[in-house]
């Protein structure tokens, strides 16, 4: 049995990366897909570089790009969902099929696809913190970042997450333990308009615990 929580790296396809253009100036739909992988590519190959159990969970077409690099059943195709959902709902839907994936890890942590600059002893530190409290977090220069880490004592509650809403309430109800980190990756995420930034504000409207 293997006694570290699973990184789950939670992907969507709307993220913007830069890439080619369109006539218009537009990022090319082309761009994007080469975009969108190169970005999770790089947090995965740092997941890897953990030596933690990693679960990816992402739309089709990147879901088997990143088969390449895991085996099949590491790689999880992102639930599909009504189309009035938001993604942020859908991430939510995501977070809870990767913890299924995984049902018998010691705890979890969720990591957006799109923050390729985190350090690999930071996900370290933020999995060994998850031993100790029920949410964990890094924060460099006081300021909150991801991974955020939940142990299986949650696992019931991460499972049934089926909206942004439920997302939410589960954040609030439990107060989160910061780990200071001298990694400004923690923060340095690729697209701040993404659904993947809806997440990041559900995860870190947790209460910081005393120190």
């Amino acid at each position: 049995m293997n006694h570290q929580p699973t990184l789950i790296i939670l992907a969507e396809p709307t993220l913007h990366s830069g890439g080619a253009q369109d006539a218009g100036g537009q990022p090319s739909a082309k761009g994007q897909a080469l975009g969108l992988f190169s970005v999770m590519d790089s947090t995965v190959r740092r997941g890897l570089a953990s030596g933690l159990p990693m679960v990816v969970v992402a739309p089709p077409d990147m879901a088997r790009q990143a088969r390449l690099l895991l085996p099949g059943n590491d790689v999880v195709d992102l639930p599909d969902m009504p189309s009035p959902r938001s993604r942020a709902d859908r991430l939510a839907r995501a977070v809870a099929a990767g913890v299924e994936a995984s049902a018998n890890a010691p705890g979890w942590l969720l990591l957006p696809a799109d923050m390729p600059m985190l350090q690999v002893d930071t996900l370290r530190a933020v999995a060994n913190a998850v031993a100790l409290y029920t949410v964990v977090f890094p924060q460099y220069r006081h300021r909150r970042g991801h991974p955020v880490g939940f142990s299986a004592e949650l696992f019931s509650e991460l499972i049934r997450l089926d909206s942004e809403r439920d997302l939410a309430r589960l954040t609030a109800r439990y107060p989160a333990m910061g780990v200071d980190v001298d990694d400004p990756g923690v923060l340095m995420a690729q697209d701040a308009q993404s659904g993947l930034a809806q997440l990041r504000v559900q995860l870190h409207s947790t209460n910081l615990a005393p120190r």
